[in-house]
């Protein structure tokens, strides 16, 4: 599984609109060419995506929201692709300016292709993806906050105290390698 972490300047409802604004994606997803919605069933939305990348693909996707957090997608059907899913989790910034998008992505490419290749286009792929969202935002009239939001806000009585950061990931040196803690889960690396 390939994950990554951006920033993106924007409230984290209007990071969740554009992710779910599936029919825009050829506005802003690199190599998009066309997307459609086949299906929609409560937060259960059925895609066809067709990408252009070394080769033009047509990909069924199965997009499920979980309400403004995130969501995640899987492969439904794909002439290229043997498996193809992932996730998009959302969490307000610490410092509240922003949105911190998690992405995660597992693809399978068959067993023609080698796994350091697949995973190197993984990895590229969520890169070019997070950076063409990150631009895509700014350009964007800012948004106005969900009803909702907005009246289960308090108000204000004085100055807003800091918000206190949130520990996403934590790398120390070993004399062996490095020791990762990500999200309440540690890995070790070896040299």
């Amino acid at each position: 599984m390939i994950k990554a972490v951006i920033n993106v300047e924007a409230p984290r409802h209007q990071v969740y609109q554009v992710l779910t604004g599936y029919e825009r994606y050829q506005e802003w997803l690199p190599g998009c060419e066309k997307a459609k919605v086949t299906a929609v069933n409560g937060n259960t939305t059925d895609t066809e995506i067709v990408i252009k990348s070394m080769k033009v693909m047509t990909m069924g996707l199965r997009f499920v929201s979980d309400g403004g957090q995130g969501l995640t997608f899987s492969l439904l059907s794909s002439s290229d692709l043997k498996g193809y899913s992932g996730s998009y989790r959302l969490m307000d910034a610490a410092d509240g300016t922003g949105t911190v998008v998690i992405t995660e992505m597992e693809l399978d490419a068959g067993a023609m292709v080698p796994r350091f290749m697949v995973d190197r286009m993984a990895k590229k792929s969520i890169d070019d993806t997070g950076n063409a969202l990150r631009a895509y935002v700014k350009k964007l009239p800012p948004a106005a906050a969900p009803a909702q939001a907005a009246q289960a806000a308090p108000k204000a009585a004085g100055p807003a105290k800091p918000k206190r950061a949130r520990r996403i990931m934590t790398v120390r040196k070993t004399g062996g390698g490095f020791q990762v803690w990500y999200m309440g889960r540690e890995f070790e690396l070896k040299a």
